[in-house]
Order: structure tokens, then C-alpha cells, then sequence
């Protein structure tokens, strides 16, 4: 590169350090966990890189031999979080999707500024074996216990307080998407600096509808609003929709990520007989709701605004629907006159969206 490329030039490290200049009180504590988790994202890659290799040879690892299944992947992968972030003073809790309860780490005393970081370590992790997108998510809170050791309502607090979210999609490229609530910014990893570069400032959703996301084999566990719904984009005559695409991965990152850079909706409704869904509220529908909100989207269960849900459990399952603000909003007035017409609820109009604490630490 001439020295003009390398002025415009900024990488992940640097971009984090500027922000943090715009706080004339903070001490570094806030932009030394992003970093961290910038580093343990590179090794889950590398090792997401060389997936094939490890398992058709049987190569050890330090953390342990890599077998056929995605299950094993996922603890590797799960235990370089954990290995990364236990340590920092500033983590006073952390939680996994892939683990009950809360991570047991050591103790911390006497640090003013304490955060709960959540994390997917391996989302989409059967379609290692066939080289498609996985990606690992995160979410970051203030610990709102005034003690060393957080309780465990500091894991149970509503998505809009949230510090920070974001997810690394291991693709073709290895991607950081993130925002502290002050936008979205993507950094693509350049494998021969091994740094994250500035690639995507500023993300916006386009507002078009590009591609419509979910898994169309469970569409006979649908209720009729998602029925409607997906009649409206895939049958309709409106022509917004004239040039919307099925597209479905099986992984919730790489899925969101094409949506937020095309334009789409991804949705994943509960069960109508039994009402459960598969998506877990706090390590994936959270995060993802903060950045699609930071872009300009919407995300909802179709009844209620997915960052006003207060958690009761770490590992509580709710339905999903995300993407383009126009389809999200069409999509809770189908659950909500169906709901007027068969007599479940009143006629009501949803409440305004919440605020993002600042971060300054």
C-alpha cells in the first residue's frame, strides 16, 4: 500500500481507540473488552478455517481433538470465549448459550466498571461440515449489582440496556459487526495483517426487500398471522415484493447479515400447537434486535418489541421476526387484528421505542 491507502486505512484496534477518545472520562475498561473479543474471534476463525483439515485428519488441538461433530466444534469454540474473557477485571459475569446457568469465573474485587458479556460461541455450527457461514454472537451489559459478584437478575435484563452487540460471521471472510448504540460498523479480517479493517461504516438496511428468510419445512406449525404474511411477500401483487428471493442458510448470522446489507426479513415464529419457538431471547434475538434497530430495522415476536422483553430465564426461547421496519410493523398488525377477530386481545397500539444507555468507560 502507498502511504495514501494506509491514511485510509482503520482497523478494528484503532477505530475502537478513537471512539474512546470522544470520552474525556474513560479509562480504556469498555474498549479493552471489545478488543478482547475481537482477539478470541480470531482464533474461533482460524480454527473455523481449518474445520476440514482437523476433522479429516484427526489433528490435535490444544483445547482437544476436533471430531465429525459440530457439537465438539461448538466447546472448542465455546471454551476460547471463556478462556478470553474470564480474566479481564472488568468481566464480572459471563453467560454461554451453549452452557446452563452462568459461567462460573474467579472472583473480582475492587473494579469500578463490571460488565456480563452473553455469547453464542458457535451459531450455525452443523453447517461447518459443508463450509457455510457460522458466526458467533455477543452482548455485552452493565452489572447493575452494587457487590463484586453480579446476581443473576444482572443476566435477566431487558435488551435496550444493553452496552453493546454484535456478532463475526466466518464466511469466505471472516467479518466483526458491531455497535455500542451509536450505529453499525462492519470489519472484514484481513488474513495477511490479521486485522480487522474498516469495511462497512455506518450500516443502514436498504429499504427494499430483497430476500425473505425462514425455514419454509415448518410452515404447517404456522399460526394464520405468519400465514398472511408470507402470502403478502411471496404471493402478493404489491410491487415492492416483485423481486423478493427465498434465501435460507440455516444459520441465524449469516442469514441476519445478508438481510441487514440487502434488505429481508428473517423470521422464525413459535409453534402454533405447542406455542415454543427455537431462537434463545437473551444470546441471540437480543443482540441481533439492538443491531438491526442501530440500522434502521425492527425486531419483534409479533406481539411485543423483542428489547422491551424482560427475561425470566437465561435460556427462554421466544419467536423472531427481524429485518426491514416496514415488514416488522406489517407483521405485528396481522397478529394484531387476528388477535382483535378471534377475541385474544384489544385493539392497542404498540409503545414507543426505548432508548440505549450510553457507554463512556
Amino acid at each position: 500500500m502507498s502511504k495514501g491507502e494506509w491514511a485510509e486505512v482503520r482497523t478494528l484496534e484503532s477505530y475502537i481507540g478513537k471512539e474512546q477518545r470522544l470520552h474525556s472520562k474513560s479509562r480504556g475498561v469498555f474498549s479493552d473488552l471489545l478488543r478482547r473479543i475481537g482477539v478470541a474471534t480470531k482464533v474461533v476463525g482460524s480454527h473455523v478455517k481449518r474445520a476440514g483439515l482437523l476433522n479429516r485428519h484427526g489433528i490435535q488441538t490444544r483445547m482437544k481433538t476436533v471430531e465429525e461433530s459440530p457439537g465438539e466444534f461448538s466447546d472448542l469454540a465455546n471454551n476460547i470465549m471463556k478462556s478470553a474473557l474470564q480474566w479481564l477485571p472488568s468481566v464480572v459475569g459471563l453467560a454461554s448459550r451453549d452452557e446452563d446457568g452462568v459461567v462460573p469465573i474467579p472472583e473480582k474485587k475492587g473494579t469500578t466498571d463490571q460488565y456480563i458479556v452473553l455469547f453464542d460461541p458457535m451459531d450455525g455450527a452443523w453447517n461447518i461440515d459443508t463450509n457455510a457461514s457460522v458466526g458467533t454472537i455477543f452482548s455485552i451489559y452493565r452489572c447493575l449489582s452494587a457487590y463484586d459478584r453480579p446476581s443473576y437478575d444482572d443476566f435477566l435484563q431487558p435488551g435496550y440496556k444493553q452496552a453493546a452487540a454484535g456478532y463475526v460471521m466466518y464466511g469466505s471472510s471472516t467479518m466483526f459487526v458491531f455497535t455500542t448504540g451509536q450505529g453499525v460498523h462492519g470489519f472484514t479480517l484481513d488474513p495477511e495483517i490479521g486485522e480487522y479493517i474498516l469495511s462497512h461504516e455506518n450500516i443502514l438496511v436498504p429499504d427494499e426487500v430483497k430476500c425473505i428468510s425462514t425455514n419454509t419445512s415448518n410452515s404447517g406449525e404456522w399460526d394464520e398471522p405468519t400465514r398472511r404474511f408470507m402470502d403478502t411477500i411471496v404471493k402478493g401483487e404489491d410491487s415492492r415484493y416483485k423481486k423478493t428471493s427465498s434465501r435460507y442458510i440455516g444459520s441465524l448470522v449469516a442469514d441476519f447479515h445478508r438481510n441487514l446489507l440487502y434488505g429481508g426479513v428473517f423470521l422464525y415464529p413459535a409453534n402454533v400447537d405447542t406455542g415454543e419457538s427455537k431462537l434463545k431471547l437473551t444470546f441471540e434475538c437480543a443482540p441481533l434486535a439492538m443491531l438491526i434497530e442501530q440500522a434502521g430495522g425492527l425486531a419483534s415476536t409479533g406481539r411485543e418489541r423483542i428489547l422491551d422483553i424482560r427475561p425470566v430465564d437465561l435460556q427462554q426461547h421466544v419467536p423472531l421476526v427481524i429485518g426491514n421496519r416496514t415488514e416488522i410493523e406489517l407483521y405485528e398488525k396481522l397478529v394484531r387484528d387476528h388477535d382483535v377477530e378471534t377475541g385474544t386481545k384489544k385493539p392497542s397500539i404498540p409503545p414507543p421505542p426505548s432508548s440505549f444507555p450510553p457507554v463512556h468507560s
